[in-house]
């Protein structure tokens, strides 16, 4: 081998070397944010403090390809909408849990209730709620139920619920369920196996 043909092969090896560990490096990183973005993402329920109100969760099921009743127990604010918002943080907090009968995406999260009127909930979710969230025209439609009877049952005002993702309306939540238009809780009932 011949002098310049060695400075070169000891030149890419130093180059290979080093994008070696740059790779290793940038790996690394990705997986420490991987991490801590999972562990920013989960649902935080509101503040347990002061008495807990009884409330009714339709938790959908997967299996039956129904909502299902259930009551529990939460400390919720006063003000309209940010119980609203509590209430259904502690739904898909029942989502994220293991055994969950219509599990979602980690990082799924109510980031916040508007009202208008009397009638109408606009209910903005974070982008994780879609992004992770199971394709198929029943889990989706099974989702959007879920969030809209049980903003009704615990607010009977409620008739018209609209879902945002981060702030912006979305053609569709993972690919079927339209989220361009209003869902009216008379048209979810269908999907309430355990009636009022």
């Amino acid at each position: 081998m011949t002098r310049p043909l060695i400075v070169m092969f000891l030149v890419l090896l130093v180059i290979a070397g080093g994008l070696g560990f740059y790779a290793y490096h940038l790996h690394q990183r990705v997986a420490q944010e991987e991490q801590r973005l999972a562990e920013k993402a989960s649902v935080a329920l509101p503040a347990a403090g002061g008495p807990t109100i009884p409330v009714v969760l339709y938790v959908a099921s997967d299996a039956d390809g129904a909502l299902h009743r259930e009551q529990d127990n939460l400390p919720l604010p006063e003000e309209r909408s940010e119980r609203a918002r509590a209430i259904l943080r502690a739904l898909l907090a029942k989502y994220a849990a293991g055994s969950s009968p219509h599990p979602l995406g980690a990082s799924s999260d109510i980031r916040d209730v508007f009202l208008l009127g009397n009638d109408t909930a606009i209910v903005d979710t974070s982008a994780g709620f879609a992004d992770s969230h199971p394709s198929g025209v029943l889990a989706e439609e099974l989702t959007i139920a879920s969030i809209v009877q049980t903003l009704a049952a615990n607010d009977p005002k409620i008739a018209r619920v609209k879902i945002l993702v981060n702030g912006t309306e979305r053609e569709t939540l993972a690919g079927h369920a339209d989220l361009e238009r209003f869902f009216t809780t008379s048209e979810m009932e269908i999907f309430a196996k355990d009636a009022k």
